[in-house]
C-alpha cells in the first residue's frame, strides 16, 4: 500500500455529510479559508460512497462559500492507513453501522467518530477560484 495521498477535486453533490456540526466552527472556518484565499486542508472521504470520515466542518464551509468541487483524499475503510475510534470512549468504532446510517438519510451526532490517518494527511494549497467551476 502506498505511503503519500493523492489529492482529487471531488464535486460537493458526490460528498456526504456524515456528522452534525458546530455552525460556529462551520464560519470560523469558512472565515479562514476566505482570509487564506485557498484550500488548505482536504477533506477524506470513503472512495466509494463519498461519506466524509473527516471534514464535516469544511465541507458545510464548502457549501456556505458556493463552491462546486473540494479537494478530497479519497480512502477506503479497509486501508492500512485509516483508523476509526469512537471520540468520546477511544474504543474501536464499527465500520458497518457509517455506513447504514448514512443510507438512512441520517448524520452521526456531533463528535461521534474520530478518524486517525497514518502518515499525517498534507497541507495543500488550492486557489480558491479553480473550485467554483
Amino acid at each position: 500500500m502506498q505511503q503519500g495521498y493523492q489529492i482529487s477535486l471531488r464535486p460537493l453533490c458526490e460528498v456526504l455529510q456524515s456528522e452534525h456540526v458546530d455552525p460556529a466552527n462551520v464560519e470560523s472556518v469558512r472565515q479562514s479559508i476566505v482570509r487564506a484565499g485557498h484550500w488548505l486542508e482536504p477533506i477524506i472521504v470513503e472512495r466509494s460512497r463519498g461519506i466524509v470520515m473527516d471534514g464535516n466542518h469544511r465541507l458545510n464551509a464548502a457549501l456556505q462559500l458556493g463552491l462546486k468541487r473540494v479537494p478530497c483524499i479519497q480512502l477506503d475503510y479497509a486501508d492500512p492507513r485509516v483508523r476509526v475510534r469512537h471520540w468520546q470512549t477511544g474504543q474501536a468504532f464499527e465500520v458497518a453501522r457509517i455506513f447504514t446510517t448514512i443510507e438512512r438519510g441520517e448524520l452521526f451526532p456531533y463528535k461521534t467518530t474520530r478518524h486517525a490517518f497514518y502518515p499525517a494527511l498534507p497541507v495543500i494549497a488550492i486557489p480558491l477560484e479553480r473550485l467554483y467551476g
